[in-house]
């Protein structure tokens, strides 16, 4: 019975709410996405997305193969399946860590209806492994209607600070 607890263990699943860990790993990527040029007219999407590396668009050999992702944390984002979450960023008491003001929305309609003049961000779970020192997660930028992309982003801690890397050169434009 203890070692069906130990392997038990060994598997790690991505919890069924947002966590502050992964508010912290989209905060930290945010300032070094936006680092050069603050955003203005900020939005970021209410839900998760669904990213599973394991579709057949997802990239999972890619980014296991090239970017050295462990399959655990791919494997994690397979799990969840089609289920979208909600980010607890506009709770009392949690919040996106970040320089620029933002607003939280429901759906991309509800940013302002002039191309350009906005930048709404959208986020997948972040999978980690069990230290929480490497993580996997996935964001969408879409540029005022005008224009959008997104990938697969792999982060690792160093010294303390995430490092972040683009997933393996998968990437999506619209």
């Amino acid at each position: 019975m203890a070692f069906v607890v130990v392997l038990m263990g060994c598997n790690a699943r991505i919890p069924n709410n947002v966590t502050p860990d992964e508010d912290a790993v989209y905060s930290e990527w945010m300032k070094g996405y936006f680092s050069k040029s603050a955003p203005s007219n900020l939005y970021v999407g209410s839900r998760t997305f669904v990213f599973d590396p394991l579709s057949s668009s997802g990239c999972g050999n890619a980014l296991h193969g090239k970017a050295g992702v462990p399959w655990s944390l791919i494997k994690q984002l397979n799990a969840l399946g089609e289920a979208e979450f909600r980010l607890a960023v506009d709770s009392p008491g949690t919040s996106l860590y970040i320089p620029w003001n933002y607003r939280v929305v429901d759906d991309w309609r509800l940013a302002p209806e002039q191309p350009g003049s906005y930048r709404l961000i959208t986020f997948s779970r972040v999978a980690f492994d069990h230290g929480h020192s490497k993580a996997l997660f996935a964001f969408s930028d879409t540029c005022g209607g005008d224009c959008g992309h997104g990938g697969p982003i792999y982060a690792h801690k160093n010294k303390g600070a995430w490092v972040f890397e683009n997933g393996a050169g998968c990437v999506w434009h619209y």
